[in-house]
Protein backbone atom coordinates (compact mmCIF):
# COMPACT_ATOMS: atom_id res chain seq x y z
CA UNK A 1 0.00 0.00 0.00
CA UNK A 2 3.00 2.71 0.38
CA UNK A 3 4.40 1.90 -2.84
CA UNK A 4 2.05 4.71 -4.94
CA UNK A 5 0.09 6.34 -1.40
CA UNK A 6 2.73 7.68 0.68
CA UNK A 7 2.33 9.57 3.43
CA UNK A 8 4.21 12.88 2.58
CA UNK A 9 5.07 15.97 5.35
CA UNK A 10 5.73 18.57 2.79
CA UNK A 11 4.42 22.62 3.23
CA UNK A 12 1.46 23.80 0.95
CA UNK A 13 2.49 25.63 -2.26
CA UNK A 14 2.91 29.10 -2.94
CA UNK A 15 -0.06 30.57 -4.31
CA UNK A 16 1.47 31.85 -7.53
CA UNK A 17 2.69 28.18 -8.17
CA UNK A 18 -1.46 27.04 -7.73
CA UNK A 19 -2.30 30.03 -9.65
CA UNK A 20 0.59 28.86 -12.32
CA UNK A 21 -0.18 25.23 -12.27
CA UNK A 22 -4.18 26.47 -12.74
CA UNK A 23 -3.69 28.58 -15.59
CA UNK A 24 -1.88 25.46 -17.05
CA UNK A 25 -4.15 23.17 -16.72
CA UNK A 26 -6.68 25.90 -18.29
CA UNK A 27 -4.75 26.34 -20.97
CA UNK A 28 -4.01 22.39 -21.95
CA UNK A 29 -7.90 21.68 -22.13
CA UNK A 30 -8.29 24.56 -24.58
CA UNK A 31 -5.18 23.40 -26.50
CA UNK A 32 -7.42 19.74 -26.72
CA UNK A 33 -10.28 21.43 -27.69
CA UNK A 34 -8.78 23.17 -30.32
CA UNK A 35 -6.90 20.13 -31.60
CA UNK A 36 -9.62 18.20 -31.79
CA UNK A 37 -11.64 20.74 -33.44
CA UNK A 38 -8.69 20.98 -35.99
CA UNK A 39 -9.26 17.71 -36.70
CA UNK A 40 -6.51 16.03 -33.84
CA UNK A 41 -3.96 18.41 -34.92
CA UNK A 42 -0.51 17.02 -33.36
CA UNK A 43 0.49 20.87 -33.11
CA UNK A 44 -1.99 21.54 -30.23
CA UNK A 45 -0.73 18.03 -28.58
CA UNK A 46 2.54 18.64 -28.81
CA UNK A 47 1.99 21.95 -26.77
CA UNK A 48 0.00 20.27 -23.95
CA UNK A 49 2.59 17.89 -24.14
CA UNK A 50 5.25 20.59 -23.42
CA UNK A 51 2.68 22.48 -20.58
CA UNK A 52 3.32 18.90 -19.20
CA UNK A 53 6.60 19.06 -18.95
CA UNK A 54 6.78 22.31 -17.69
CA UNK A 55 4.58 21.38 -14.74
CA UNK A 56 6.65 18.06 -14.16
CA UNK A 57 9.76 20.26 -13.81
CA UNK A 58 7.96 23.07 -11.27
CA UNK A 59 6.94 19.86 -9.15
CA UNK A 60 10.52 18.84 -9.12
CA UNK A 61 11.80 22.37 -8.37
CA UNK A 62 9.56 22.57 -5.70
CA UNK A 63 9.89 19.35 -4.18
CA UNK A 64 13.88 19.31 -4.40
CA UNK A 65 13.16 23.26 -2.30
CA UNK A 66 11.17 21.50 0.07
CA UNK A 67 13.81 19.07 0.88
CA UNK A 68 11.61 15.94 0.37
CA UNK A 69 13.50 12.77 -0.76
CA UNK A 70 15.77 12.57 -3.35
CA UNK A 71 13.43 10.07 -5.38
CA UNK A 72 10.78 12.26 -5.07
CA UNK A 73 12.29 15.21 -7.02
CA UNK A 74 14.51 12.81 -9.37
CA UNK A 75 11.17 11.32 -10.20
CA UNK A 76 9.57 14.53 -11.02
CA UNK A 77 12.58 15.73 -13.16
CA UNK A 78 12.53 12.29 -14.97
CA UNK A 79 8.93 12.67 -16.03
CA UNK A 80 9.42 16.00 -17.41
CA UNK A 81 12.41 15.11 -20.03
CA UNK A 82 9.94 11.99 -20.92
CA UNK A 83 7.22 14.78 -21.62
CA UNK A 84 9.80 16.71 -23.67
CA UNK A 85 10.94 13.81 -25.14
CA UNK A 86 7.37 13.03 -26.28
CA UNK A 87 6.90 16.62 -27.55
CA UNK A 88 9.77 16.58 -29.83
CA UNK A 89 8.77 13.22 -31.43
CA UNK A 90 5.55 15.08 -32.35
CA UNK A 91 7.60 17.35 -34.76
CA UNK A 92 7.57 16.44 -37.76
Amino acid sequence: MGLFFQKRSYEKSAKPIIVIRTLMAISMGILLVMGIINGLDFFFLRLIFILAGVGSFMDGVESYFQRENKRVYLVDFGFAILWFIFSFQLSD
